[in-house]
Formats: structure tokens, C-alpha cells, sequence
């Protein structure tokens, strides 16, 4: 179980490192909730509001990548949920999916569900 945690901290932090990488700017904002709830820091690019976060779906642990584009929404962390994302992915399967998320490239017509 703490294996799993770890491998899930590690992935969020890729797609951080992914978000900066592409020009994300992290954002000062909605810090009680990111100590209160555990929520992760957020990001600015091209006038959306990215976060990443976990959930299970039937038991397996997914990267769920999060966007908003009103700041008063992501001052108070509410966002949608825009790319669920298997932990299991490689590197570069893993910056392909953020690519896709943060619309620097178009979902190919044959993207698979997950």
C-alpha cells in the first residue's frame, strides 16, 4: 500500500514537472484548501487553471488531471476533471496525455479509453 502511494506521489509529480515544462506557471492561490484538504498546487496556462489529483476507478489508481478557467473558482480549488490518466503509463505516454490536456496536441480520433 505505501509502495502504491509513493508510486502515486511520484507520477503527480511528473505531470507538475510536465505543466512547468510547457510553460505552466504554478499560482499562489487557494492555499488554505491545498493545507486544509491536500490539495496540490495549480497552474496557470494559456488562461486555464490545471491541477492534478488521484482517484480509483474499481480499485486501480488514476491521475486525474483537473482544469477551470474562472479564477474565482480556482481560488476556492473547485475545478472539473478533464483527463483521467492510468499511473501505470511510461514517461512518455504520461507527457503525451498532458500534451493532450493541456490542448498543445489534439486527441488523436483513435485516443483510448482507459
Amino acid at each position: 500500500m505505501e509502495a502504491d502511494i509513493q508510486a502515486l506521489q511520484q507520477q503527480m509529480k511528473k505531470v507538475e514537472q510536465i505543466f512547468v515544462r510547457y510553460g505552466a506557471e504554478p499560482q499562489d492561490i487557494n492555499r488554505h484548501n491545498r493545507e486544509v484538504l491536500g490539495l496540490r498546487q495549480e497552474y496557470l496556462y494559456r488562461g486555464n487553471y490545471y491541477r492534478v489529483d488521484h482517484a480509483a476507478f474499481d480499485g486501480i489508481p488514476y491521475l486525474i488531471i483537473n482544469q477551470i478557467d474562472d479564477p474565482r473558482y480556482a481560488a476556492a480549488g473547485v475545478m472539473e476533471d478533464v483527463e483521467a490518466i492510468p499511473i501505470t503509463l511510461t514517461d512518455e505516454q504520461l507527457e503525451k496525455e498532458v500534451r493532450y490536456a493541456l490542448g498543445i496536441e489534439p486527441y488523436p480520433e483513435d485516443y483510448p479509453q482507459w
